[in-house]
């Protein structure tokens, strides 16, 4: 049993040990914060604090992107509280953050499995995706539901960070706007 421990140990290095305990801690975090988050509590210091919104915000961005958690209500919410304009800046700058973590996760993970070996055997010729393009990277973020994946997979791509970062806070601003814009003009209908 002892030799069988051994030889693991020799298998996985150092590095790769740190990678796979960091993201197992944030997984666990993530996961802990979700289930242990009473957003109802959040929103009544919201509204008595209003001028630490802002900064609350942010934080519950990260959170949610971390936790793949939808932002999107919490977008509406903002926008109603504080105006359109601050919920957009704020969803954005929390959204590019949270990217950035994930993209950080998504390298991690690439580098525990050795993703630049295996991407080669990946199907239907996904290891010849243009992910490191510019265009690429603005239409795959405008699909609603594969923003957060997305993020992860650039990392594991190892996109460059400077290109990556400007694809995402654009497309985050102009997905913001619309949303903070639109949230904030039909809840004066729906009430």
């Amino acid at each position: 049993m002892i030799e069988k421990i051994k030889e693991y140990a020799k298998i996985i290095d150092k590095k790769k040990l740190g990678k796979l305990s960091m993201l197992l801690f944030i997984v666990m975090l993530a996961i802990f914060l979700a289930t242990t988050f009473k957003i109802k509590e959040v929103k009544t210091f919201i509204q008595q604090n209003q001028e630490q919104t802002l900064l609350i915000s942010l934080f519950i961005y990260v959170i949610a992107g971390i936790s793949f958690l939808p932002s999107t209500p919490l977008t509406i919410f903002i926008a109603v509280l504080v105006g359109p304009f601050q919920a957009a800046a704020v969803a954005t700058v929390g959204n590019t953050l949270a990217a950035f973590i994930q993209y950080h996760i998504g390298k991690s993970v690439g580098d525990v499995i050795d993703f630049e070996e295996k991407k080669s055997n990946l199907p239907l010729g996904l290891d010849k995706l243009p992910v490191h393009s510019p265009l690429f990277m603005l239409t795959a973020r405008s699909v609603p539901a594969g923003t957060k994946a997305y993020s992860m997979v650039c990392g594991a791509y190892r996109v460059p960070i400077p290109v990556y970062l400007w694809t995402t806070f654009v497309m985050f601003l102009i997905n913001s706007a619309v949303l903070a814009f639109i949230g904030v003009s039909i809840l004066p209908v729906l009430n």
